[in-house]
């Protein structure tokens, strides 16, 4: 079995690891595996070393003809068994270079509620007719993903989740605070989000104000963007504002989680949640809002979960962590246990590899 994985690899390693490992494991399992797309170097150097061929060679735009053109020669001589479309943009312009004869099995992947029938753009990517499957990554975005086809096309979505395998951060060390200035003894809460309406950022802010608890708590804001001035204006109104760190963009983003007591997202949707599975793959316990699949990752034992905009419940559920520190412990271990038991990489891996054995018979 051949495929070609379309990617966009041009974030640090942590960031793609999911999918990386997922390429990397299928290979293992028999499949010849060749990724097409950008990449930085450091992700290069892992797949390489592990005998994956890439091919550099990404779109410059929504329709880039150049591209089209090599993507047919590519296609026509590597006959490729199935194409697996983990970028969008690369997605597009794939189906355009797929020539009507050709009997390659076509896959997508959808992380998010971000598509809808009547969005006529969506034809050209993950409603095209030309796809045979399209993987969602929790229950959530497979419920509103079937909602957008009709008829015999509602057997295109399938549910994998997206798993983790908490070993891949045990090497990571966990980050020293007191490098910020924060005691040892405070509790520190992290987010991590790319600023957008969505993610609700401001409601982890604002939940800064209704904090009650005994210990002296700080809040560490990480992601792109997250430093907006519109964001460091809440801020700087909080009632804990010196206690309020926003660090932006960083790559340790892993071992900043790591160092702290409680990791949030406070996200109005979300598909799944990159950042929370990574927070329980290293034992942090999670307070999250009711934004959709990211609450089919954690159970009561491993988190809470909080209406959306809702900055009082949020700072609540802060608050009752910070002050029971052997709640807050077992949770991040039962929160890690969650991975390794019900969410791991090995059974996505093996669901993946079923659905292309069932596509190519």
């Amino acid at each position: 079995m051949k495929v070609l994985f379309t990617v966009d690899f041009v974030y640090s390693l942590n960031i793609s690891k999911a999918q990386i490992d997922l390429i990397i494991e299928l290979q293992k399992k028999g499949l010849e595996a060749h990724v097409l797309g950008r990449f930085n170097d450091e992700v290069k150097e892992v797949l390489t070393n592990n005998q994956i061929r890439c091919i550099s060679l990404f779109p410059k735009g929504s329709f880039d003809f150049k591209f089209v053109k090599k993507a047919k020669e590519l296609l026509r001589k590597e006959q490729y068994d199935i194409v697996q479309f983990l970028n969008g943009k690369t997605s597009r312009n794939i189906l355009l270079a797929i020539e009507k004869d050709n009997p390659i099995k076509k896959v997508s992947y959808m992380g998010s509620v971000s598509i809808h029938w009547y969005d006529p753009s969506a034809l050209f990517t993950y409603l095209s007719p030309k796809l045979d499957k399209i993987i969602c990554n929790s229950n959530y975005v497979y419920e509103h993903v079937k909602k957008q086809f009709f008829g015999k096309s509602k057997d295109k979505p399938v549910m994998i989740y997206k798993g983790y395998d908490s070993s891949w951060f045990n090497n990571i060390e966990a980050f020293d605070y007191s490098q910020l200035g924060i005691p040892k003894d405070a509790i520190v809460v992290t987010y991590v989000g790319t600023h957008r309406k969505v993610k609700g950022t401001k409601y982890f802010l604002q939940s800064s104000f209704h904090l009650n608890s005994k210990k002296e708590i700080h809040y560490v804001v990480i992601g792109l963007h997250s430093d907006a001035p519109s964001l460091v204006k809440i801020g700087r109104k909080s009632p804990i504002a010196k206690n309020i760190h926003f660090l932006g963009l960083r790559n340790d983003a892993v071992s900043l989680i790591k160092g702290s007591d409680i990791y949030a997202q406070t996200s109005i949707t979300e598909g799944f949640g990159r950042a929370i599975s990574e927070a329980m793959c290293v034992e942090v316990p999670i307070v999250m809002t009711n934004a959709g699949g990211c609450t089919e990752l954690i159970d009561e034992s491993c988190g809470v979960v909080t209406p959306i905009k809702d900055p009082k419940k949020i700072g609540e559920a802060i608050s009752k962590l910070a002050d029971n520190d052997d709640l807050r412990n077992q949770m991040g271990k039962n929160a890690k246990k969650r991975i390794d038991t019900v969410l791991n990489a090995k059974k996505s891996i093996d669901n993946y590899y079923e659905l292309y054995l069932n596509l190519i018979k």
